[in-house]
């Protein structure tokens, strides 16, 4: 059903906050071999537990008309490994927490009460369980292994 294009770069960055250092990735979904989803996944590298804020928007976008963009929508989620070890735990988020809150192209921003209720609701969890597994770089991250920079460049 879902396929995955990574994209080019795995970014190295400082946080703006806390000065500690953090990964940026991103990558594009596609559903039936249509253009579905884009995701930027930060992989909280700089921090002792293991940690990713990962932005997911969904909609049209085999194009960027207006038109698509209106037709857009997007949350934000924090995504952390279960206590038990069996998987993620996960929470949407105040989409103004991502560090692409102003991507217009992105489209309409979710609050967490709206993203409870918005039909896309369940490809948002969908796309992310996807890229959890099938994006390397986030994989091995986030089952505590070296960073996987198979498919991207990284420039340390």
């Amino acid at each position: 059903m879902f396929s995955i294009e990574l994209g080019e770069e795995i970014s190295n960055i400082t946080c703006d906050c806390c000065l500690k250092p953090f990964k940026s990735v991103h990558g594009f979904i596609k559903k039936d071999d249509s253009a579905h989803s884009i995701y930027f996944a930060t992989l909280q590298t700089g921090h002792e537990q293991i940690s990713m804020g990962l932005t997911v928007s969904i909609g049209k976008w085999w194009d960027d008309s207006e038109e698509s963009i209106t037709q857009r929508q997007w949350i934000y989620l924090s995504v952390w490994p279960s206590v038990d070890g069996e998987g993620f735990e996960m929470r949407t988020e105040d989409p103004d927490s991502s560090r692409h809150a102003t991507a217009a192209f992105l489209g309409q921003k979710l609050a967490p009460e709206q993203a409870r209720k918005s039909p896309v609701r369940d490809d948002f969890f969908a796309v992310a369980d996807f890229v959890l597994e099938n994006d390397p770089a986030v994989h091995s991250y986030m089952y505590g292994k070296e960073i996987n920079i198979s498919g991207r460049v990284c420039k340390h």
